[in-house]
């Protein structure tokens, strides 16, 4: 793998970073894609890409092909969120969640998918969230757009799987990003989430996660050691699932 390429959307922070900075600590070449600055310098190369312009992303995984080498795995965990009041609907709104969160994912995994289906190995992941599965009201685009990359997860990993590549999911729960920024705020720092979700038993682990906490299980399952797990979406959320 070590003239091979992992590309991680989302790279600049959170998640996204935590996990691109895993692969760089593996000794694995990654590129990131970002429509962000990062916050601080970075071990790894960013292209500035709006993900939204979901006509420009065949051209995207051409480009890094050509200019770092063939991506043997991808790893998809930009995303956006907007709150849907459906008493106020705005399609524009909802159209620009999905782009991002459910469009793009989707179109990258198919144009890296079949490339590595051609090569024979390949590994996707795609970063979804526990609201794939549980609602929140304000949620509807969000919930909308992580249901659906859940399926085409699903889906996909029966495309590609007798062609070597291998495609799963992680769905996060309360993790310390910017994502959970409400009006300025923290939310998992409120005295409402400490009482209602920690100190209430919603999260048995008692506390919430941090990004590093999710790096470690994406990068098994893009490495050559996972040889046998695809299609799966994987929690990684404290526990808070079982409580509901």
């Amino acid at each position: 793998m070590s003239d091979t390429v992992v590309v991680v959307t989302g790279a600049a922070k959170g998640i996204g970073r935590a996990i691109a900075q895993r692969f760089v600590e593996d000794g694995r070449s990654v590129v990131g894609v970002d429509i962000l600055e990062p916050p601080a310098p970075l071990a790894f190369p960013l292209l500035s890409f709006d993900l939204s312009a979901t006509s420009w992303i065949a051209g995207l995984v051409d480009g890094i092909e050509s200019e770092y080498g063939p991506v043997d795995a991808l790893v998809n965990v930009a995303g956006i969120y907007e709150q849907i009041d459906p008493a106020d609907f705005s399609l524009d709104d909802y159209r620009r969640v999905l782009a991002v969160d459910l469009d793009a994912p989707i179109l990258l995994a198919v144009a890296a998918g079949e490339r590595m289906a051609q090569r024979g190995f390949g590994r996707i992941v795609n970063v979804t969230s526990i609201h794939g599965e549980f609602a929140e009201r304000g949620g509807l685009a969000y919930d909308v757009a992580k249901g659906g990359l859940n399926q085409a997860t699903r889906t996909l990993a029966l495309e590609y799987g007798d062609r070597g590549v291998l495609v799963n999911a992680v769905a996060p729960g309360f993790i310390e990003t910017d994502m959970s920024m409400v009006n300025g705020v923290l939310e998992t720092t409120t005295d409402d989430f400490r009482r209602f979700y920690v100190e209430g038993g919603r999260i048995p682990l008692a506390r919430t996660g941090q990004p590093q906490e999710i790096s470690g299980l994406v990068a098994w399952l893009c490495s050559a050691d996972n040889s046998y797990v695809t299609g799966q979406v994987i929690r990684i959320d404290g526990g808070l699932s079982v409580t509901f």
